[in-house]
């Protein structure tokens, strides 16, 4: 399987062509105002869930929802070891995660985190700091007391493992800025 990008012919699983992108105005190239770093980060903490993306075995992407921290620059978050996007990421460590807000256009604001994931369960002490820092991000969010006791009883004190994060690239937007630029 092979796809063409302005006239050069890529695999899908090789490197892609540069993609020509438009510029808009003074030499950018994007229709999106983006956050510094600092900006980026303080955002990526505030928020309480990134969309997480892994590859499956076929290539496709398989997206959820995942609770997470923030420590020393890298992400991490707990899953079951059972879970799909654990498989996904034993097999391959590529991940995209997306955390945004905003409703209406001139809202819209996010980070997009490209990195690779591992499990880093057998480090004890990391693994407390994150629990400790999982639970007290979320103290007042989960409620699954409201579930019903049979889930409770078989889901609410599963092994879950520690996945870190280590970010490759920062992607962000904050189309905000547009309203204070004009």
């Amino acid at each position: 399987m092979s796809f063409r990008t302005n006239g050069s012919q890529s695999e899908v699983n090789g490197s892609l062509a540069k993609i020509n992108r438009p510029t808009i105005g003074k030499g950018r190239r994007s229709q999106y105002i983006s956050m510094t770093s600092s900006e980026a980060w303080s955002f990526i903490k505030s928020h309480y869930t990134m969309t997480l993306s892994t590859l499956d075995s076929f290539g496709f992407p398989h997206v959820a929802p995942v609770w997470y921290v923030v420590m020393d620059g890298k992400i991490y978050f707990r899953a079951q070891p059972y879970k799909k996007k654990i498989r996904n990421i034993l097999r391959r460590p590529q991940i995209c995660g997306v955390v945004s807000d905003g409703e209406s256009y001139t809202e819209l604001r996010g980070v997009m985190i490209q990195g690779l994931a591992k499990i880093v369960d057998q480090d004890r002490s990391k693994r407390k700091q994150v629990f400790s820092m999982l639970a007290e991000k979320y103290s007042s969010r989960r409620d699954t007391d409201r579930m019903p006791r049979a889930w409770q009883e078989k889901y609410g004190k599963e092994h879950r493992l520690v996945v870190e994060i280590s970010p490759t690239n920062l992607v962000s937007w904050d189309n905000r800025k547009w309203l204070s630029n004009s």
